[in-house]
């Protein structure tokens, strides 16, 4: 039996976000426009609030999470973030709720053109593992031995992992990509590996009107590439994911 169990893998985070160029300001009327323009797109919130740079709206279970934060981060900047945290969909329903997220943001501030500095998307999967997690990195993938850890003093560990950060590249003539992919024992449940792989993309782009932001893209390519290149850093024993 594999020391990490494949079809036990769930997906505990979805993200994306979008870093625009121009001048934004949180003005409580667009607030309202936004919220009309959720429910026009077909996403309802239960919570929304301002803050002094911007707005956030949250809705909790039993639909699934989803919390979605605008806010100006620096002088003609701001960023639009999409999450859901624990998530009881798959990625194409998020993926459709991001696409209307970033439908009623260009309707609620229309313009003939955006530009997007960069984006950046995020997924988390948790794997069962057969012992604990951290044991099986340390000893199994990196082959190193539990005695190790006797000069940190004695101290029993009880986790720890890998982060693995790869700048900016571009592969078969694709925009650059930096990649950060970590990979950790789940403290709550240390038969559970967590591992979180997050893409951002540095190239700036031009959006007309008539076009979308296309959030489903870019998540598909962080989804394609945590199950199968980092899936196969992880056990490479298993060779390459079933389709």
């Amino acid at each position: 039996m594999e020391p990490i169990i494949k079809e036990s893998k769930t997906t505990s985070h979805f993200s994306i976000s979008f870093v625009l160029a121009g001048g934004w300001t949180p003005d409580k009327s667009r607030q309202i426009e936004l919220q009309k323009a959720f429910l026009d797109n077909g996403i309802e919130f239960s919570q929304s609030m301002s803050t002094k740079n911007g707005f956030q709206f949250r809705r909790e279970a039993p639909s699934s999470p989803l919390q979605i934060t605008l806010e100006a981060v620096a002088p003609q900047i701001h960023s639009l973030k999409i999450i859901s945290v624990n998530p009881n969909c798959d990625l194409d329903y998020f993926c459709r709720e991001a696409e209307a997220v970033s439908a009623a943001y260009q309707q609620t501030w229309p313009a003939e053109q955006y530009q997007i500095l960069n984006t950046s998307a995020r997924i988390d999967h948790l794997y069962s593992a057969q012992t604990h997690a951290f044991q099986y990195l340390w000893e199994n993938r990196l082959g190193q031995s539990p005695s190790d850890f006797k000069t940190l003093g004695g101290r029993p560990v009880s986790g720890g992992g890998l982060r693995l950060l790869m700048p900016p590249h571009s592969v078969e003539g694709k925009d650059p990509v930096t990649i950060e992919i970590r990979i950790e024992s789940f403290l709550r449940e240390p038969r559970k590996l967590l591992v979180e792989t997050g893409f951002t993309w540095p190239k700036p782009r031009i959006i007309t009107r008539e076009n979308r932001f296309e959030p489903r893209p870019f998540l598909e390519e962080v989804e394609n590439y945590a199950a199968g290149e980092v899936w196969n850093f992880i056990a490479p024993s298993s060779g390459p994911p079933s389709a």
